[in-house]
């Protein structure tokens, strides 16, 4: 292991960047707009009927309230909309960029949500299910000795999403997950009492199973069940460390219960590098399941072989299945090695894997210190999570389309409760995340973003917009009576056209360049001691990638931001699609291939790019000329209005 990096904590870090505020406050906004009793009407429903209450007393306690109509909440996957809205949540409260308005309201919502869900599992002591907690259980409506959960269903390998179970460890993923970040970040005690009660009866569950019916529980999917045990599990181990009561037994039981979702037999798989062995696989159900082995080497470091099951995986999705945007898949799945042009459809790129692999990006550097990992974050972040927003409405997508000529189709507030509405409540929340890292006497810029870093000895603030200059002003200032004990590391992104300039305070920089591929620039600490203003020049350019099997289909990138063309409005339809989902309907273009009239050929083209995609000045805008088209091209993340087409064939 290289480093170990830590995120720096998220109350630490304030983004100031107009946009990236903007779609903070609108994504808050929308989640204060929802109610909470329907949101949490199935998990009371579950525990009325636990509890053998009649309906008139059933009625009191879901306060009058059904569950939400549409998108998924109506169905039994009910309840996984609140995970995702609890970390979300939990994520706002620890967000210094709210407003003090907005921080209590975010902090009442989260209590109340997290007190309602403590009565429901009071409500299941003394019982068989004591500590459960669910948000769409009992399909049968009828409470006996011998009531079918989902969980039962699963168990005996019947899976149907209309009558007998759909994924109810899924959903379980998302509860468990959002009580541990109330813990965390929000730092709600209601919300670890909630998380232990609830890890006992999965643990307690779990130990009752026959390998074989272990290996039938794996077959459905499962989420990240062994991720947000591994979590619960650490988080218990350093309460244990300062004195806590939970008893080793029953850490123990918790580490167990992870390891029970530990898919052993396809992490192997993974790592033989097998050709095409993802072909056909459920990318978001596959996807939860290698940060859950990375999740165990972070429980336990002498399990090295599961970091290695996670970097196998992760290099085999990015190198073989990954668009431009940091986004995979079409309709959900991964296609064979390298077939990427060949899918490119109107249901590519589902925003929740996006979401998982950032995730997984960030979490992968913090224990290997391996660049590579924040490239993909940078990239990711910019060009497929904020492209994921519609910034007026603050809804976000399903997926993204990789074939030229169609739109995003976004959720809609109370209608849509998809998985990837639940991630998106998350994303807009914490963009502040992977900005910065720290480890022992180092501090990392990993992300030059504008955004203000405080910590107990100095403050650290961005002053930068890469869409409007190549300058990033990095302002740092020791607090009263201290010095800055940190070496400072910037990370050199991959798109620069050369090397970074640095000056501290108008003069040039003595700076060391760390690692042999010259991945960090490093100002030690002596010359920064007592702060000063650094700027730092990033040479941006024009460049563009391919794909492995469309050798003439390109995208074009100027700096960290992809472009895509402007595409109008007139096709902007949509249709069904899956369970639920919408999808655009039509194309703007019959064909995304443009033939060139200037340029001797396509290599000439590409080599003098900035002669023929011409940069207006002063706007991120490129007039694309030498060619057939009369194109328009602009910065992707912010296309929300239009068609778009970011592959053109030449």
């Amino acid at each position: 292991m290289k480093n170990t990096w830590t995120l720096v904590e998220h109350r630490a870090v304030k983004v100031t960047d107009k946009y990236y505020d903007e779609a903070l406050h609108i994504d808050v906004k929308n989640m204060l707009t929802l109610d909470a009793d329907r949101l949490l009407a199935g998990f009371r429903e579950t525990a009325a009927i636990i509890a053998g209450m009649d309906d008139e007393a059933k009625k009191k306690l879901m306060k009058g309230k059904e569950r939400y109509g549409g998108g998924w909440e109506n169905s039994l996957i009910g309840g996984h909309t609140l995970g995702h809205y609890i970390t979300a949540l939990a994520q706002a409260v620890g967000n210094p960029g709210l407003t003090e308005a907005e921080k209590k309201d975010v902090d009442a919502r989260l209590d109340y949500i997290l007190d309602a869900l403590m009565e429901c599992q009071k409500l299941t002591e003394g019982s068989q299910y004591e500590g459960y907690i669910f948000g769409s259980d009992f399909p049968t409506k009828e409470f006996s000795d011998n009531v079918l959960l989902q969980f039962d269903n699963v168990e005996k390998g019947l899976s149907d999403l209309f009558t007998q179970a759909w994924v109810p460890w899924y959903t379980m993923h998302k509860i468990l997950t959002g009580l541990n970040a109330a813990f965390i970040i929000a730092r709600k005690e209601t919300a670890l009492k909630l998380a232990n009660n609830l890890g006992h009866w999965i643990a307690k569950r779990t130990e009752g199973w026959s390998e074989e019916t272990n290996k039938t529980v794996l077959s459905i999917e499962y989420g990240g069940m062994n991720d947000c045990l591994y979590e619960l599990f650490v988080i218990n181990r350093e309460l244990k460390e300062k004195g806590s009561a939970l008893a080793i037994e029953d850490l123990k039981r918790i580490f167990d219960a992870a390891h029970r979702f530990d898919e052993t037999e396809l992490f192997e798989k993974i790592l033989s590098g097998k050709e095409n062995v993802l072909d056909n696989t459920h990318a978001n159900t596959t996807i939860p399941k290698f940060i859950g082995a990375l999740a165990r080497y972070e429980a336990d470091t002498s399990q090295a072989k599961y970091l290695e099951y996670a970097e196998s995986f992760f290099d085999m999705v990015v190198s073989k299945h990954t668009y431009v945007t940091g986004g995979n898949s079409e309709n959900e799945h991964f296609g064979k090695d390298y077939v990427l042009d060949a899918e490119r459809t109107h249901v590519n790129n589902e925003t929740c894997n996006t979401y998982n692999m950032l995730k997984f990006a960030r979490r992968l550097f913090a224990v290997t210190g391996k660049k590579k990992y924040l490239d993909y974050s940078e990239r990711t972040l910019i060009n497929a999570i904020m492209a994921s927003q519609n910034h007026e409405t603050g809804f976000t997508t399903y997926f993204q389309p990789m074939a030229t000529g169609y739109h995003k189709v976004f959720n809609t507030l109370d209608g849509n409760f998809w998985c990837c509405t639940g991630t998106g409540y998350e994303n807009f929340t914490k963009l502040q995340r992977g900005i910065y890292y720290r480890a022992a006497g180092k501090m990392l810029v990993s992300i030059y973003l504008a955004s203000e870093l405080t910590t107990d000895d100095y403050k650290l603030i961005q002053e930068c917009g890469l869409t409007k200059s190549e300058q990033v002003k990095i302002i740092i200032t020791p607090n009263q009576g201290k010095n800055i004990e940190d070496d400072l590391w910037l990370r050199i992104p991959e798109w620069v056209a050369d090397m970074p300039r640095i000056t501290l305070n108008g003069k040039d920089v003595d700076a060391g360049v760390h690692q042999e591929e010259k991945d960090f620039i490093v100002i030690s600490k002596e010359i920064l001691s007592s702060g000063g203003e650094l700027v730092l020049e990033l040479p941006m350019g024009l460049h563009y990638e391919n794909l492995p099997d469309g050798k003439t289909t390109y995208a074009f990138l100027y700096g960290p931001y992809l472009l895509s063309a402007r595409l109008g409005t007139a096709k902007m339809k949509t249709k069904s699609h899956g369970v639920q989902v919408s999808v655009p309907a039509e194309r703007a273009v019959e064909s995304d291939e443009i033939k060139l009239t200037d340029a001797g050929s396509v290599d000439d083209f590409l080599s003098n790019i900035e002669r023929y995609l011409v940069k207006r000045q002063d706007e991120m805008e490129f007039d694309l000329k030498g060619t057939d088209h009369n194109l328009v091209f602009t910065t992707h993340y912010n296309q929300y209005r239009e068609c778009y087409g970011i592959y053109w064939k030449f």
